[in-house]
C-alpha cells in the first residue's frame, strides 16, 4: 500500500504557516494510522510526503508505530542506490505559531497545547529506527523535497488492542470500540460490510465496446491500427451513436467496473485515445489525441513517421510548415497521405527521450496539432526557446496598454502642472477706465453710421 500526502503542492507555499504544519500532523497521522490498520500481515506500507518538516514526517512516524507496536520501520538504503538520500531525523524541537520554541511536551505553555500534542515530540525515537526513513533534498539533485519511509507490519506478532492517547480522550466509546475491533481483524469486519447504495449524482456510465463495434471500422482502417490492439478494453461513457470520446482502460479495470456498477462509484478512469471530429477535419471521424499518442503508436503503420531532429524542430515552430521544406525522404512518404492526424516520432538519443507529436496534415502543410503547453515542452526537451502562448500574449499586450495609459496619463498631467505654472507668472493687466470710455464712444459712432447707410438703402428702394 502507498500513503501520499501532499503536503508541499504548488500554491501553497504562499499561505503555509506553522500553524498549518501543526494541524497536518493531525491530519496525517489519522492517514496512516487508518492505512495501517487496513493492512495485512506481512504488508508494506510506503509513506511519503512533499515535505520536509520533521513534525509532518519522522513526529507522525514515530507516533504511530508507538500507537501500533506491531509494526516497524525497515531500511531504504537498499532501494534506488544512485538516488542522493539522507538518513530520518531522530531529535528536533517543535515551534508553536506564535514563534516558541519547545524541546519537551512538558515545557509547552499551557494555552499553546491546544495545537501543541505530545505526538509531535522525539521521545523514544531511538528505539524505533528513524534513521531507516529517507529525506531527499532539493539541492543535492535538483529535486523537490521529499520525505519516504517503509513501513511493514509484523508476521510473528499478533494485533494489540490500541494505545490510548491524550487528543483521543474527548473521542466517545462507541468510536474507539469500533477502531479497536478494524485493528484487530480487519478482514473480518471488511467481510460483513454491507454496501449502501448512493442515491446522489450518478455519473456516466462506463461502457465497454466489442471489435466489431461500429466505431473502429473507420478508424482502423484510416490509422492502420494493428490487429493486437487491445479494443475489448475501449470504452465509452454515453451511449449515443456518435461517441464523444474514446478511452481505453486493461482488463482488470475493466471487470472491476462491470462486476461492481453498483457498488462502487467510479469518476474517471483509464486513458483518452480519439476524440470525434467533424467531416471536414478529416475523412476519419475520430482524431487521436495527444495524450494517446505514445500508446497508440505502438499499433500504428502507415500514419507513423519516423523523423529527424531537424524536421521536428520545424514542425514545433509557430506557424504551419510546407511539406516541401521537410527532409526528402520524409517529403516523399507524406506528400500523398490523406488529409488528418498523422504521428512524427523522434527516437530517443542520448538526454532526448521518445517523443510522439500528433501532426496535422493538409494537401501542402503539417502543423502539430497539440497545446501550447506540450509544444514548449517538447520544445525545451530539444534545447529550443519556448514560444509565447496565447495567455502570455495577451498579458503583454494589457501590460503595455497599461504602460501607454499611464504614460499618457503622466503627460496630461504634467501639462496641467505646466500650464498652471505659466498663469501663475504672467503679471496681472487691469483695464484702462479712459480706454473703456473711447471704446464705447467709437462702437456707439459706428452703429449709428450703420443705421444712416440702412436707411438711405430703403429710400432708393422705394423711390425705384
Amino acid at each position: 500500500a502507498v500513503v501520499s500526502t501532499q503536503s508541499g503542492h504548488y500554491g501553497r507555499g504562499k499561505k503555509w504557516n506553522q500553524g498549518q504544519a501543526l494541524g497536518i500532523h493531525k491530519l496525517q497521522r489519522r492517514i496512516l494510522l487508518r492505512g495501517m490498520d487496513m493492512l495485512a500481515e506481512g504488508g508494506r506500507i510506503v509513506y511519503s510526503t512533499c515535505s520536509l518538516n520533521p513534525i509532518e514526517n519522522e513526529a507522525s512516524i514515530l507516533s504511530a508505530l508507538k500507537n501500533r507496536p506491531e509494526f516497524r520501520l525497515l531500511p531504504t538504503s537498499g532501494y534506488l542506490p544512485e538516488l542522493k538520500r539522507e538518513p530520518g531525523l531522530t531529535s528536533w524541537k517543535v515551534m508553536h505559531s506564535s514563534g516558541t520554541w519547545y524541546d519537551k511536551f512538558d515545557d509547552v505553555e499551557e494555552k499553546h497545547r491546544k495545537s501543541v500534542s505530545p505526538t509531535m515530540f522525539p521521545d523514544e525515537a531511538a528505539e524505533h529506527n528513524l534513521q531507516y526513513c529517507m529525506r531527499v533534498y532539493p539541492h543535492q539533485q535538483n529535486t523537490g523535497g521529499f520525505f519516504i519511509c517503509i513501513i511493514e507490519r509484523k508476521e510473528s506478532e499478533k494485533a494489540s488492542p490500541l494505545v490510548p492517547e491524550v487528543e483521543e480522550a474527548e473521542e466517545n466509546v462507541e468510536e474507539k470500540t469500533e477502531e479497536t475491533n478494524l485493528h484487530k481483524n480487519t478482514n473480518t469486519l471488511v467481510d460483513k460490510m454491507k454496501w449502501k447504495t448512493y442515491h446522489g449524482y450518478r455519473e456516466d456510465p462506463f461502457i465497454f465496446l466489442k471489435r466489431d463495434a461500429e466505431c473502429f471500422k473507420n478508424l482502423t482502417e484510416f490509422y492502420d491500427i494493428s490487429d493486437s490492439f487491445p479494443y475489448d478494453t475501449m470504452f465509452v461513457r454515453s451511449v449515443e451513436t456518435k461517441q464523444r470520446n474514446l478511452s481505453v482502460s486493461c482488463a482488470r479495470i475493466r471487470d472491476i467496473i462491470e462486476q461492481n456498477e453498483r457498488k462502487i462509484k467510479v469518476i474517471n478512469c483509464g486513458l483518452r485515445l480519439f476524440s470525434y471530429c467533424k467531416e471536414n477535419f478529416s475523412s476519419c471521424c475520430y482524431r487521436l489525441l495527444q495524450e494517446g499518442a505514445h500508446f497508440t503508436a505502438g499499433f500504428m503503420g502507415k500514419k507513423l513517421f519516423e523523423v529527424s531532429v531537424a524536421d521536428m524542430v520545424k514542425v514545433l515552430a509557430a506557424e504551419s510548415c510546407p511539406k516541401e521544406s521537410m527532409e526528402a525522404a520524409l517529403y516523399e512518404k507524406i506528400k500523398d497521405v490523406p488529409q488528418g492526424i498523422i504521428v512524427f516520432h523522434l527516437k530517443a538519443a542520448g538526454t532526448v527521450p521518445d517523443i510522439f507529436a500528433c501532426v496535422y496534415n493538409t494537401e501542402n502543410n503539417v502543423k502539430t496539432y497539440i497545446t501550447e503547453d506540450e509544444k514548449n515542452h517538447f520544445r525545451l526537451i530539444l534545447g529550443l526557446e519556448p514560444l509565447l502562448t496565447k495567455r502570455e500574449l495577451k498579458k503583454q499586450k494589457a501590460i503595455e496598454h497599461h504602460r501607454e495609459k499611464r504614460q499618457a496619463t503622466a503627460e496630461r498631467v504634467a501639462a496641467e502642472q505646466e500650464e498652471i505654472a505659466r498663469k501663475k507668472l504672467e503679471p496681472e493687466v487691469k483695464p484702462d477706465p479712459d480706454d473703456s470710455d473711447s471704446h464705447q464712444q467709437n462702437n456707439e459712432s459706428d452703429k449709428d453710421v450703420e443705421s444712416e447707410e440702412i436707411k438711405s438703402e430703403m429710400v432708393d428702394e422705394v423711390q425705384n
